[in-house]
């Protein structure tokens, strides 16, 4: 089982101002107009339509996410490359090494689905934080459920 508080953890965390869950026109009010937006796919696990927009100058890749096709979306997943320059709630932006990682988040870590000096889940694969590292540093952060 995992513990309430590390399956909820990718609803309560940010990026920047960014969260699960809120709506599309306010995901783009902070960040601006996606450059691209993919097919809009239902996803059996979830039974919901799913559009993957990318926001290439921000370093960000946003799943939205409606209940039907073509309907209004909310993020549902957010995925930080470089350049991205946004932090999590707790501090931790790309460039952060390992040990800022492990300080930060020790108390939520999912040790069986962290892979030392790879990655390090924050939460659980089913809601959480997914901190992947190359060179001992965060080269991408994932925020939503990488798993169903």
């Amino acid at each position: 089982r995992i513990p309430l508080r590390n399956r909820l953890l990718g609803r309560n965390e940010t990026l920047g101002k960014l969260k699960l869950g809120m709506k599309a026109t306010d995901a783009t009010a902070l960040i601006g107009k996606p450059d691209s937006k993919g097919k809009d796919t239902e996803w059996a696990a979830t039974g919901e339509w799913v559009q993957e927009w990318k926001f290439k100058p921000q370093g960000l890749k946003i799943n939205m996410a409606s209940v039907s096709k073509g309907g209004a979306k909310t993020v549902s997943s957010i995925t930080a490359e470089a350049p991205c320059k946004l932090a999590t709630a707790r501090g931790i932006h790309l460039g952060s090494t390992i040990a800022e990682v492990t300080k930060a988040y020790r108390s939520v870590q999912d040790k069986e689905q962290s892979e030392p000096g790879k990655t390090f889940v924050a939460g659980s694969v089913y809601g959480g934080v997914i901190f992947t590292f190359t060179g001992g540093k965060v080269s991408q952060i994932f925020i939503g459920a990488a798993a169903e």
